[in-house]
């Protein structure tokens, strides 16, 4: 029986492009159906990929200083005792390029050979794929059901037995001007309003002190926060991580946007989630989303 080739793909991250990158990993599986694919990501999202079923085997990078040589030697052993066939680099950086020109530039290789796409990165790897003659009628389509765990004890430990409503407030630590200021007075809000609300806190916003009206859920693990996104009933966040989650779940929802970033580059809007997208966040209120939530609600 003939061994199985070997393909390696490149995501280090950030969560979202991970998340989003879901329709090219499905993409790539149906092109080399009888093949062992390994992805190349961080650490902190060994977890994240645990069970991707386009994924077979998980190599760690974490992206050590270029000073650091001993890493590299290490990363070159560990990626050549593979002996890949093709190598996708989806991640299109400046240590990928490194990477390609100095450790692995006899394994054959395949990039977006573009610094910046002018629509989106995931645009760019659409184009990636359609150049080397891959279909591409699942990038547009993800969906990482088979990030969800059943979280009913969850909820029901924390007191949440209704159809709820989800707020993120956190976005990268390294853009606050992302953040929508508002999140506590929508939530006090939409309990006036006899609505269950529960927040979610990742690590970045512990320190924060926040408080709100509802419930607050924290430290959760990845399977968990994809379980309580698919229960609830609508989302409201920034452009964040697990806003990617709920637009590939096709969740009932929306991000907010203000003028640091754009909903066109971010591809979070897809099939029932949408975007707000405005000149300054200050300024949009939590009368005014609370008003466009209702509409979509209704």
């Amino acid at each position: 029986m003939k061994k199985k080739e070997n393909i390696l793909l490149i995501k280090h991250g950030a969560l979202g492009d991970l998340i989003q990158a879901d329709g090219i990993f499905k993409t790539i599986r149906s092109h080399h159906e009888n093949t062992n694919i390994f992805l190349l990501t961080s650490n902190k999202f060994l977890n994240l990929m645990a069970n991707c079923p386009y994924i077979d085997h998980i190599l760690i990078d974490d992206r050590p200083p270029f000073l650091n040589i001993l890493s590299y030697i290490n990363l070159y052993k560990k990626i050549a005792h593979q002996n890949f066939k093709i190598i996708y680099d989806l991640q299109n950086s400046q240590r990928t390029f490194f990477y390609r020109k100095y450790l692995f530039n006899e394994i054959r290789w395949i990039s977006t050979n573009r610094k910046d796409h002018p629509i989106s990165g995931l645009r760019g790897l659409e184009e990636m794929l359609k150049e080397n003659s891959i279909g591409k009628d699942k990038i547009f389509k993800p969906d990482v059901g088979w990030l969800s765990k059943d979280v009913k004890s969850l909820l029901k430990n924390n007191n949440i037995l209704s159809r709820y409503i989800l707020l993120f407030p956190g976005s990268s630590k390294s853009n606050s001007l992302k953040r929508w200021p508002y999140f506590n007075e929508l939530a006090k809000l939409l309990v006036l309003k006899g609505f269950e609300v529960v927040t979610i806190l990742g690590p970045e916003e512990l320190n924060m002190g926040y408080s709100t009206a509802g419930h607050i859920l924290k430290k959760l693990d990845w399977n968990e926060l994809t379980g309580v996104i698919e229960n609830s009933c609508f989302i409201v966040g920034n452009d964040s991580g697990p806003c990617h989650i709920a637009s590939c779940l096709n969740k009932k929802g929306f991000a907010l946007f203000g003028p640091s970033t754009s909903a066109k580059r971010s591809e979070l809007r897809r099939g029932n989630f949408e975007a707000i997208e405005v000149n300054s966040l200050d300024a949009l209120s939590a009368d005014e989303v609370l008003k466009k939530l209702m509409a979509r609600l209704s």
